[in-house]
């Protein structure tokens, strides 16, 4: 979004998603079904979806790659240094395989932020603890 200067309302018309979905999805910090997912990367076509879905490779397609909706799966057009030319089809299966891994991510990305709250209570327990023995050491 930053990329291309939108907000989430912009987005979410661009792709044709339920009102409010992208900006839901960012104030709750949730992830997105892979229906959302292909909505937005047939929008924006210039998206790289291994990018988009794990975090890796660039952002951004280059030498001229295009992503085409096609039923139940993705054409990829490239034509990367002259040494692939044609039809690269990525089938159901491996875009699940795709989205699985993004959950897969997610369930990490929750794990880590539970033990980051367990460890602020634990922090604030400690907290409390020195100030009833600052109290008692003043007494």
């Amino acid at each position: 979004m930053v990329h291309r200067n939108l907000n989430a309302n912009k987005m979410t018309v661009d792709a044709g998603l339920s009102v409010g979905l992208i900006g839901r999805a960012i104030k709750n910090d949730s992830g997105l079904n892979s229906e959302t997912i292909e909505k937005i990367l047939i929008t924006y076509t210039d998206l790289n979806p291994e990018w988009f879905v794990s975090g890796n490779g660039e952002m951004i397609r280059t030498n001229n790659q295009t992503i085409n909706s096609n039923g139940s799966t993705n054409s990829v057009n490239s034509n990367i240094n002259g040494n692939i030319s044609g039809n690269v089809t990525i089938s159901h299966s491996e875009f699940s395989n795709m989205i699985d891994l993004q959950k897969g991510y997610q369930e990490i990305q929750k794990e880590f932020a539970d033990r980051l709250k367990t460890s602020q209570d634990q922090l604030t327990e400690c907290m409390k603890q020195v100030t009833i023995v600052l109290e008692l050491l003043k007494k």
